[in-house]
């Protein structure tokens, strides 16, 4: 079986309700090709990158379907051509079948990664405490400074 998608650019300036509405009407007559919708969400606005009947920004909305009847597909896409509530669309052949999006929610902070970053900063903290660290440090920044610069001994030697 075929899977495609369709990314398709409506009038940013729609209301969320007419949006839906929208969305739905496409999604019936695309069942209409008895295809299989897979995804069906929007992606956001954007800004196009040429004007499309004066507007600057669009929604882009993205489908995702399983193949269905080929003859009705050409019905489907002259029907998205003349569909006023279309600026732009285009359908390209997936390799692959797609994934079902979810939306992923930002997992919750448990007690032990809070008692993790604490222990992580109480190390850091007890390192930078250590006795003959800053002398450690410079003698290392004295060393590093000669090798960035090898003719700087040179000079003090022919001096």
């Amino acid at each position: 079986m075929s899977f495609y998608e369709t990314l398709y650019i409506v009038d940013p300036n729609l209301e969320n309700k007419v949006l839906e509405k929208t969305i739905s009407e496409i999604g019936k007559e695309l069942e209409k090709t008895k295809a299989k919708i897979i995804n069906h969400r929007i992606w956001g606005k954007k800004k196009l990158a040429y004007s499309i009947d004066r507007q600057k920004y669009g929604s882009y909305i993205i489908m995702q379907f399983e193949g269905g009847d080929q003859e009705k597909m050409h019905e489907y896409e002259t029907w998205m051509r003349l569909n006023n509530s279309v600026l732009r669309h285009m359908t390209v052949l997936l390799y692959e079948k797609p994934q079902v999006y979810s939306e992923e929610k930002e997992p919750e902070k448990s007690q032990s990664d809070t008692d993790l970053k604490n222990a992580d900063q109480k190390n850091s903290d007890s390192e930078a405490n250590l006795p003959g660290k800053d002398k450690l440090s410079s003698s290392k920044n004295q060393e590093d400074s000669s090798v960035d610069d090898p003719n700087k001994n040179l000079n003090k030697e022919v001096d």
